[in-house]
């Protein structure tokens, strides 16, 4: 047993643990910050603009995953063979891309009564700008990931998290306020990106784009159908339940996305060694999911003792979504087995399977949730959520689809 330990304590050393630890520290940065950034606009503003705030940035996140285009897979699987012309043209596309999507949502929110404070010249402009600014913000992040340098990825959102510093000083535009501080916060990770990352020019590599075409295409749709129904929850909270309860589902959210960034870089981690050949691909998986369960073992007993002290932080009403963050963290249990299944089946180039089972979990969580919202209020939104991770792990196993990790 020792003798295990020492050896693993040397491997820290490894491209594997390095990028993990500072992956982990970035995930864990990011979501920290996100609670105290969240804690101080809802003591700084009122619970309906705190809602309507959570519904624009989950669609700002929203446009960053369409306007990627499938590339941070891409990025991350083929740079070992393109180098930088495949961080160029990933820059170049998603560029294009960002400016399309946020114009064309950013008209669509502003049509939309929920959004009708916010239906502006000004607020269009600064939501395709963030867009933009944010899309390439992720586009350097992933780079420095895949060149095996994640602490560049960590420093980035180190100076995001100084987003908060901007709530103090925009409490007077409500809403926007918010919104405009976690834009400002991401441009600093940019511009830091810009200095210490490396000088790159958006550019094509049609050699580049043709190889990774069907690789990042299917990842492009197995990314929306995995991301959307999370960045649309708010919205559809907001348009059913209204402003306060939208705020205290993104709260719910925002907690349990901090508490399950562990094995999701633990997971990124395992993907970008294994586009670099990793040998023995299938002990590594093992350790890193026995990993991945016991740490969720702690966090189940934390939320089920503290979650409501936690969510108390934000005011008193945000303890309502406590039962919610009880299913998030629970249904982690499912997340783990499916998204390493998708990493592995990635490694592989097996992109039409992971677009199948990224549908199917989408199709199942947005249908649960939405039948289930009006009966038990944001917790069927959990209910969807587990609904739709237990319901896809069974698939796999029935049909005896889990990848192989040789």
């Amino acid at each position: 047993m020792l003798g295990t330990i020492k050896g693993e304590l040397k491997n820290l050393r490894s491209p594997l643990y390095r990028n993990s630890i500072y992956i982990s520290l970035s995930s864990l940065t990011t979501a920290l910050a996100g609670f105290i950034f969240w804690v101080i606009a809802a003591r700084l503003y009122p619970e309906g603009d705190v809602g309507v705030a959570s519904a624009v940035v989950s669609a700002l996140n929203l446009t960053f995953q369409l306007s990627m285009l499938g590339m941070s897979s891409s990025l991350i699987r083929f740079y070992p063979e393109y180098r930088e012309k495949a961080m160029e043209t990933a820059l170049f596309v998603t560029t294009i891309a960002s400016l399309v999507f946020s114009v064309g949502y950013g008209l669509l929110m502003m049509t939309s009564d929920s959004f009708s404070g916010l239906s502006s010249a000004a607020f269009l402009g600064t939501f395709v700008l963030f867009s933009v600014v944010g899309t390439a913000y992720n586009v350097f992040s992933t780079y420095a990931i895949a060149r095996r340098k994640a602490e560049h990825s960590f420093f980035q959102n180190l100076l995001f998290s100084a987003r908060f510093i901007f709530l103090f000083l925009f409490t007077a535009l409500g809403a926007l306020g918010i919104i405009l501080s976690i834009g400002l916060g991401i441009l600093l990770g940019l511009i830091y990106a810009l200095i210490f990352i490396g000088e790159v020019l958006p550019r094509l590599d049609r050699k580049f784009l043709k190889d990774a075409f069907k690789f990042s295409f299917g990842n492009y749709i197995a990314g929306i159908a995995n991301s959307a129904p999370n960045y649309l929850m708010p919205t559809i909270v907001l348009a059913m339940l209204g402003e306060k309860e939208a705020a205290y589902l993104y709260m719910a959210l925002t907690v349990g996305n901090l508490i399950l960034f562990v094995p999701n870089a633990i997971n990124t981690s395992f993907f970008v060694e294994g586009s670099h050949g990793l040998k023995d691909m299938r002990r590594t998986l093992k350790k890193a999911a026995v990993f991945s369960y016991l740490y969720l073992a702690l966090a189940v007993v934390f939320v089920w003792l503290f979650g409501g002290l936690v969510l108390r932080f934000f005011g008193e009403g945000y303890a309502g979504g406590l039962g919610l963050l009880r299913l998030v963290v629970i249904g982690g249990f499912f997340v783990v087995p499916v998204n390493f299944s998708m990493t592995v089946l990635n490694i592989q180039k097996r992109v039409k399977e992971v677009v199948a089972i990224n549908v199917t979990k989408a199709v199942l969580f947005l249908g649960l949730s939405y039948l289930l919202i009006p009966r038990v209020g944001i917790e069927g939104v959990g209910w969807g959520w587990v609904g739709g991770y237990f319901g896809t792990y069974l698939i796999l196993r029935i049909l005896q689809k889990w990848p192989s990790s040789d």
